[in-house]
């Protein structure tokens, strides 16, 4: 039974993850890093965000098998099925007509700047609060985590912020060429395609500190509870 309710939670954090990413989506400043190379193939290749977001998630499992050769375990391959799992659940939410659930497609759009900050730090708060509950269960990381996981176990000089870090920045660099190349460069916030923008560099550097704060309150409620 435990183990049943560590898998619910899991769930719930991935799905509210889905919610913040399709959020910073509608923002139009820059999708969350993660989401950067797969928002990027979705413009392009004309697929759904989840489509696409399980195909580049399923080619960070095989970048963890490249690094990690013999010390790739069955933890790492299960990143696969939780990549499936997690673009259904993007596409559930999203906001493509031509995904098969777009729960949020009927969501109002913001029109001006201060309203998509407003999406936008909503969206940090919600894939931050996603985080923190996938990582409670401490069951599969996804692959994006499990890359950084690799590289840090490869190494191991660098700490896990670090190794994340640069999982990210190096996204948000392969989503920025793609955009430049296939996109025309960066565009107007005004209805075009955005894929990285000043919205996808803050999400790199906030969404870990939003969890950070949900851990130390965690923290805190714990000992008072102890």
């Amino acid at each position: 039974m435990k183990n049943v309710k560590r898998l619910i939670v899991y769930i719930i954090g991935l799905f509210i993850i889905a919610v913040g990413i399709n959020v910073s989506k509608m923002s139009g400043l820059g999708i969350s890093p993660v989401s950067s190379i797969p928002r990027a193939l979705e413009v392009i290749w004309g697929f759904t965000l989840g489509t696409t977001t399980i195909l580049v998630y399923c080619l960070l499992v095989l970048a963890q098998f490249l690094i990690l050769r013999s010390k790739f375990r069955l933890v790492n391959i299960l990143g696969i099925p939780v990549a499936i799992v997690f673009g259904f659940m993007v596409d559930l939410v999203g906001i493509n007509p031509n995904a098969f659930g777009h729960l949020l497609y009927n969501f109002p759009r913001p029109e001006t700047y201060p309203l998509r900050l407003v999406y936008l730090i909503a969206s940090l708060f919600i894939i931050g609060i996603g985080v923190f509950t996938y990582l409670q269960p401490n069951l599969i990381p996804m692959p994006a985590e499990g890359l950084a996981g690799a590289i840090f176990q490869k190494l191991k000089t660098r700490p896990f912020g670090d190794c994340k870090t640069m999982v990210d920045m190096s996204m948000i660099c392969i989503a920025l060429v793609l955009q430049l190349i296939f996109l025309g460069g960066i565009k107007s916030f005004t209805g075009d395609v955005v894929v990285v923008r000043e919205g996808t560099i803050i999400s790199a550097f906030c969404v870990g500190q939003v969890v950070k704060l949900l851990n130390r309150i965690a923290s805190r409620r714990k000992k008072t509870t102890d």
